[in-house]
């Protein structure tokens, strides 16, 4: 977590600017948790299956991007499941059941203050697994008592039962391009060459042979008890509204209507969603770093 920390707060003002510019630029809505696969062009381009850790979020409907569990210890008594289906073979990696986590497996860092739940949705794992771009993916989730949990702007809880669902990557990244951030960093002027090779080193080191999971044909719906989340009205009223124009001048492009997300999705017009996995952990930068600077 220190490291993460060390990131965002060193991550200069005009790269977390550039996030919003590019995002804004492209019209895109900031629904994490619907997330199409990316366009082929950003798609890795070695076939055979290699070795990359895991990144997946579970596919909760309503969230925008961030969702907290309010019980550690009622999430972690259920089973979650994953399993990657190649050439007619499973293999089936369990991330957490009776109360633990499998080795080389861990929730994401949760967003501060700690009031904002005790366990976040996603998770990442240490060890690395055989993926390849045509893997089927089956997720399976067992929840045992009712979970209540908050997001930036609602509450709600995921009810008791057992969730499934099918998908496929949202992106396999090896090499991880940081150009457009040394670029950047070149321009601010403001960090030694150490200073930024370690910046650099970390954010290779955080999305360097990876494969993230946000692409689901199906999704699970929370029951939404408020559209109060931890974000301050001002706050959650501004970015509501910032959505809702984003949502409205965004159409779907033709192109990528192939994705395992839109078919049989009813929510279509909502999943182009983020461009490229840089975008995203910019677009993160800005929301950390100015929260962990004020710690």
């Amino acid at each position: 977590m220190k490291f993460i920390k060390h990131i965002f707060r060193k991550v200069p003002y005009k790269v977390c600017l550039l996030a919003l510019t590019i995002m804004f630029a492209l019209e895109v809505p900031v629904h994490g948790l619907k997330m199409t696969k990316m366009p082929e062009t950003m798609q890795n381009k070695v076939r055979e299956p290699r070795e990359r850790a895991i990144s997946l979020k579970l596919p909760l409907l309503q969230p925008a991007f961030h969702w907290t569990f309010m019980s550690r210890e009622d999430f972690l008594s259920g089973k979650l499941l994953l399993r990657i289906i190649r050439n007619s073979q499973s293999s089936e990696i369990v991330i957490f059941e009776n109360g633990k986590f499998a080795d080389g497996w861990e929730a994401m860092p949760l967003p501060p203050p700690p009031d904002r739940g005790e366990i976040y949705f996603g998770f990442i794992s240490t060890h690395r697994y055989l993926t390849a771009p045509g893997d089927r993916l089956e997720l399976e989730l067992t929840v045992k008592k009712d979970l209540p949990g908050i997001g930036a702007m609602q509450t709600g809880i995921l009810p008791a039962g057992k969730y499934t669902a099918e998908g496929t990557y949202s992106v396999l990244i090896d090499e991880y391009d940081t150009r457009m951030l040394e670029a950047e960093l070149a321009k601010e002027g403001k960090q030694s060459a150490d200073e930024t090779e370690v910046l650099l080193n970390n954010m290779r080191s955080m999305y360097e042979y990876k494969a993230f999971l946000e692409s689901w044909a199906n999704q699970w719906s929370l029951k939404i008890t408020s559209q109060k989340g931890w974000l301050p009205a001002e706050k959650a009223n501004a970015l509501k509204a910032m959505r809702e124009n984003l949502d409205r001048r965004t159409e779907f492009p033709a192109a990528y209507t192939d994705s395992v997300v839109i078919n049989g999705n009813p929510s279509r017009r909502y999943l182009w969603c983020w461009i490229a996995i840089p975008v995203v952990a910019l677009f993160i930068v800005i929301f950390l770093r100015r929260t962990l600077a004020k710690r």
